[in-house]
């Protein structure tokens, strides 16, 4: 009878037939195999927070159940519904093969206990088998009540019948997705076609794109920091999601900041929200609004951040800890610029620039379950590094300046100098919070030294003035540049004479005193490697 069952199902696959005739003779397949009272099909949503019933077949009085039943994935504070055994099975991947419900521990039966009351069933032994299509991805359900063994007593599927319905699961699974996929393609050369057809009329109402203009705070010109602001130019003339990853300190919002500037948005709203700044519900409701009434102390609508972003930029920070449910609606939001406010039936579209930023590990995230994996390939379609700032020594000297004037102006004190042994231990520090902590450490610094003096080695934080030789050493040896010798030793040289010239306010006869050359080889170096007394 498998074989036979088997046949018929590959049959119906070759002959092209619809999905629903795919799903009735799975259905009808199981009901034969199995001897059950009931056999429904659930499939999930493409958002992931709903199972719905998409057929069923009954014995009795009943014949079918009612189609379109949910079951929710989450619980109303958002962690999965694992206790729900449909929503165990879909949301691990796992059979549920119960031999006597009543007997189960673990399982919260209320939804199969309803269906019994509408199909004059009483369930006592029940199978779910997910609908596979990939190792870690299942798209629905089917649910068996009733299975019943040879002596025709409901028990639990012996291995050899799971793993022939586990098959007839897996026939209906696939042609499930294939035809999520054909709706899918349709609806992008759809929305394609009309990208197409509004195509001239675009160009003929688009606005030049704004000059790349560097921020005043992206201080830099290192190799890292030039691939990094090439790269924000290419994404800031489209519209494409842009995915920031780089470590803490290193600069993301500014980075997000600046591509909103360059972008033909600049003259719409650039709203930020921290992802990991607050809890789950309260996130929700900032990010897509909610409706009066939606919870205690919704006295009123409100919009959300994605809503105040429309025609703009919507930068997500951290999005790397946003919680799973959320995903969902920010990938809807991605791909469709569908927005629902919590507690609303009503759907609302915007037109949002998405660009998020995270210095965490996404694909682990991935691999433990906490991060959707669809979101990330829509996310990542165009990835930007920011380098952190022990890959970008030469732009050390430079964000010194620019840190010390610009504090040195809010205080209204004069620019301090900083001395060579603190500029050493300044140059071979690793900075494990980025351009963040050499800020921190600059100002704590310029109000350790007196006014009118330099920064001397001692205002530095411990940690830097009290690094041993050996420590220094392996600092600077971790920052050694790739290249051949000559190319190393030139950038060390630069380093060397700007941080001499520096000590020296800048003047070349005592800097060269200082070096032990003449003011001419001074001259010669600083044409050579192009550097120059910052502006005022």
């Amino acid at each position: 009878m498998v074989l036979e069952n088997l046949l018929e199902l590959t049959s119906a696959l070759a002959e092209d037939r619809k999905v629903e005739s795919v799903i009735e003779l799975v259905l009808q397949a199981t009901m034969k195999l199995t001897k059950a009272d009931g056999c429904s099909l659930y499939t999930l949503d493409t958002l992931g927070q709903h199972l719905h019933r998409a057929s069923s077949m009954y014995n009795g009085p009943v014949g079918i159940m009612p189609i379109g039943e949910r079951i929710p994935i989450y619980r109303p504070d958002f962690s999965p519904n694992l206790q729900e055994p449909a929503t165990l099975a879909v949301s691990t991947g796992a059979t549920v093969n119960i031999n006597h419900i009543e007997h189960a521990v673990g399982y919260d039966f209320a939804r199969i206990h309803e269906d019994d009351k509408l199909g004059g069933t009483v369930t006592q032994s029940l199978v779910i088998v997910p609908l596979t299509v990939q190792r870690d991805r299942s798209i629905g359900i089917l649910q068996i009540v009733n299975p019943r063994n040879g002596a025709g007593t409901p028990a639990a599927l012996s291995p050899d019948t799971l793993k022939a319905v586990a098959g007839f699961a897996t026939h209906v699974a696939l042609r499930l997705w294939n035809g999520r996929l054909v709706e899918e393609n349709t609806r992008l050369k759809r929305q394609f076609d009309r990208y197409l057809a509004d195509l001239p009329k675009q160009r003929r109402k688009q606005k030049p794109l704004p000059l790349l203009k560097k921020p005043q705070d992206l201080v830099g010109d290192s190799p890292p920091i030039e691939r990094a602001i090439s790269l924000i130019g290419k994404a800031a003339a489209s519209d494409i999601p842009v995915l920031l990853r780089g470590e803490t300190g290193t600069g993301k919002e500014m980075m997000a900041s600046f591509i909103h500037t360059s972008s033909p948005r600049v003259d719409k709203a650039f709203v930020v929200q921290n992802c990991a700044a607050l809890p789950e519900a309260l996130l929700e409701s900032e990010l897509f609004g909610h409706v009066k009434g939606a919870f205690t102390g919704a006295a009123t609508n409100k919009q959300g951040l994605a809503h105040e972003a429309h025609n703009g930029t919507l930068f997500l920070d951290e999005i790397g800890d946003m919680p799973l449910a959320l995903q969902a609606k920010v990938l809807r939001l991605l791909q469709e610029g569908e927005v629902r406010r919590v507690g609303a039936t009503k759907t609302e579209y915007v037109d949002v620039r998405i660009v998020g930023a995270t210095n965490a590990n996404l694909e682990e995230k991935i691999e433990a379950g906490e991060f959707r994996k669809d979101l990330y390939y829509r996310l990542n379609v165009f990835p930007i590094n920011i380098p952190p700032l022990r890959e970008r020594p030469s732009d050390i000297p430079a964000l010194i300046d620019h840190f010390l004037k610009r504090a040195s102006a809010k205080a209204n004190k004069p620019v301090p100098v900083v001395a060579a042994d603190a500029l050493e231990a300044l140059m071979c520090w690793s900075y494990p919070g980025n351009v963040r902590e050499l800020k921190n450490i600059l100002e704590r610094a310029r109000l350790m030294a007196d006014e009118g003096y330099p920064i001397e080695l001692r205002h530095l934080p411990p940690e830097l003035a009290g690094a041993g030789d050996d420590t220094r050493m392996s600092q600077m040896m971790s920052r050694i540049p790739d290249g051949d010798l000559k190319s190393i030793v030139g950038q060390y040289e630069a380093l060397v004479i700007e941080a001499k010239m520096r000590e020296a306010n800048w003047n070349k006869s005592n800097a060269a005193r200082n070096l032990k050359v003449s003011r001419r080889t001074i001259i010669e170096k600083l044409n050579r490697y192009n550097i120059h007394r910052p502006s005022s």
